[in-house]
């Protein structure tokens, strides 16, 4: 028996060298991997960089300016500013910058009285340099004059459009009178306008119901 035991104790020399190694370390797969690099990561509470701070303007920056009875932030480019006024889009706002010899990506606020003056009279007169495609309101019908609306004076001139339909009761004046769709759109599902009404009973008048409640008393 003491042989036996001495013989299982005694290591063979390929269990030695395993039992020597040291382990190597087992390769992490993807989803481990995942989770070592979000332990890694700040938590919201912990801030990593400070926050960037808004570049400080001179104290000649104009952060309002009214041009064409509108008020236009001195922090957009000038054609983003343009496109405030009632009447001017994308393009035409680059038109006026071109023609006034101003850069597009100017800030407005940087803008001196000189270059804001020579959008106001770029402004003036778009009807005269713009190509008559580019104007919003062409073949006037009093003047037959091609040109462009801006402001308020696109409300005036709608006003004036529709009352003159109205008077001369054409069918777009008609259908502007009843409050109904104008260029020809369905009705039947579309475009129905206040309270939904269902099935609902007729009223009866005092008169009648009292006579009925005569009947019922004899």
């Amino acid at each position: 028996m003491d042989d036996r035991e001495q013989k299982s104790e005694q290591a063979t020399p390929e269990q030695a060298k395993t039992q020597a190694e040291p382990k190597k370390p087992t390769e992490a797969g993807p989803d481990q991997q995942k989770r070592k690099e979000k332990k890694g990561k700040p938590g919201p509470s912990e801030s990593v960089e400070a926050p960037v701070k808004k570049k400080e303007h001179d104290e000649n920056f104009n952060y309002i300016i009214r041009i064409a009875n509108s008020d236009i932030n001195g922090e957009r480019s000038v054609v983003q500013g343009l496109t405030q006024i009632k009447g001017i889009g994308r393009h035409m706002a680059v038109f006026i910058a071109d023609t006034a010899g101003i850069d597009r990506k100017l800030k407005f606020g940087n803008l001196a009285e000189s270059d804001i003056q020579k959008l106001k009279d770029a402004l003036e007169n778009i009807d005269e340099t713009a190509p008559v495609w580019m104007l919003n309101h062409r073949k006037d019908l009093y003047t037959g004059e091609d040109m462009h609306l801006i402001s308020t004076d696109i409300a005036t001139r709608l006003r004036d459009d529709v009352n003159l339909m109205k008077m001369i009761r054409c069918y777009r004046g008609v259908r502007h009178e009843l409050g109904l769709k104008v260029r020809g759109q369905r009705t039947s599902s579309n475009g129905r306008k206040g309270l939904a009404l269902g099935v609902s009973k007729r009223r009866e008048a005092p008169a009648a119901a009292g006579k009925k409640e005569e009947k019922k008393e004899t």
